[in-house]
């Protein structure tokens, strides 16, 4: 119970106040690569797309 309170207050403290950047276009970034890298949802969603293209060729 604990932990998922810190994990929310450290999540709205990254999100509303420090508001991170994506590192492939510089807009406010809401989700975090597993290398510790940010992303917004738009490059997420055309990431997701070219990933979705590339496995339909294979």
């Amino acid at each position: 119970m604990i932990n998922s309170i810190k994990l929310w207050i450290q999540n709205f403290y990254l999100i509303h106040i420090k508001k991170p950047h994506c590192a492939s276009c510089g807009q406010v970034a809401i989700l975090q690569n597993d290398d510790g890298s940010w992303i917004c949802e738009q490059c997420s969603q055309v990431m997701s797309d070219l990933g979705g293209e590339q496995d339909d060729r294979a």
